[in-house]
């Protein structure tokens, strides 16, 4: 977040809204900037494919013939590296390397076993991620909040199934569906607003994507989320979802398929290499849509105290409390919006 901005802290449910949350453009806190983050303890299993972006894992990663932030030339002199491995437990890797030019680090606090993995940036202490662990209370929380928002776009299942995602606001568009439905369909037409963002709530154990393709007018996938709030299972199969993925309780598979979005989730891949659960190439489209999240609770008594000073801040008509650029500076440091 610059501090030159305004920072719009939502007061009650008023609007699309939660009480105690704040409007952030991009995914808040750690996982900005990765293409795929798996928090907790999770595991990362991936072959014979790559990430166009970086990768960040609580738990262990296993790899082979994989290539990481394939799509960012690493610089060994910077820290951290542009193109990047965060790995929280061990990491075991086969042919394969970090960066587009092998350039990359990897950060990790154990020995990692490299058998024909490069990166010439080095190995190095993780101190890229503060707590992988907190970070699986962060995006429970974000999930959570993000499932409380009353929908104001629809989706249906038709002929073919084909499911048409219907969007009318020039802003924050929710669309409530079920992960039965979700895999149900083929096709998958999204229309909404161009500069709005679309949030699609999943409900149920579990969603497949499978079949067919994903079209979208007026947005682009970096403009849509996808928010499975309960799954435990969520499956990318064949189907590029066109948009980010926020599953904090789902352990994620997938084959032979893209994804331009950001993968956030409990973990990715199957127990082991070669189980045929983990070859989804991922392509670096970053979250870009703006969506309100929830705010510490420090951070809240902060804004509160300088909402009642009236000096730092004033409310708005649609009921949000909005912070002046020198507040803002000092909210900053308590909230999720870092970049």
């Amino acid at each position: 977040m610059r501090t030159r901005d305004w920072l719009v802290v939502v007061m009650g449910v008023g609007g699309m809204g939660v009480a105690g949350s704040a409007l952030a453009s991009a995914i808040p806190g750690d996982a900005a900037g990765y293409d795929v983050f798996i928090f907790g303890h999770g595991n990362f299993v991936s072959q014979n494919t790559d990430t166009m972006g970086n990768l960040a894992a609580g738990g262990n990663v296993s790899l082979m013939n994989y290539a990481v932030a394939q799509g960012i030339a690493g610089n060994p002199s910077a820290n951290p590296n542009p193109a990047r491995l965060v790995v929280g437990g061990t990491l075991t890797a086969q042919n394969g390397g970090v960066g587009s030019n092998q350039a990359g680090s990897i950060y990790t606090n154990s020995t990692p076993s490299l058998t024909g993995f490069t990166a010439t940036g080095g190995v190095h202490a993780q101190n890229v991620i503060s707590s992988f662990a907190s970070d699986a209370t962060t995006y429970t929380n974000l999930s959570t909040s993000l499932s409380t928002l009353a929908a104001n776009g629809t989706a249906v299942l038709g002929s073919g199934n084909t499911l048409m995602i219907t969007a009318t606001s020039s802003g924050l568009n929710v669309v409530d569906l079920t992960g039965a439905t979700l895999t149900q369909s083929q096709t998958i037409d999204i229309n909404a607003p161009t500069g709005s963002t679309v949030l699609l709530n999943v409900s149920g154990a579990s969603g497949t994507f499978q079949n067919g393709q994903v079209f979208e007018t007026g947005v682009t996938g970096a403009a849509v989320l996808y928010n499975f709030f309960q799954a435990t299972s969520v499956n990318l199969s064949t189907k590029d979802p066109m948009g980010t993925v926020l599953a904090p309780l789902a352990g994620v598979i997938g084959s032979n398929g893209q994804m331009h979005g950001q993968l956030i989730a409990d973990s990715y891949g199957g127990s082991a290499l070669n189980d045929g659960t983990d070859t989804t190439q991922f392509d670096n489209l970053q979250f870009t849509g703006v969506i309100p999240t929830p705010l510490p609770a420090s951070t809240w008594l902060l804004i509160s105290a300088l909402g009642g000073l009236g000096l730092f801040a004033c409310a708005t008509r649609s009921g949000a409390l909005q912070i002046r650029p020198a507040a803002a500076s000092m909210i900053a440091d308590h909230t999720l919006m870092r970049p």
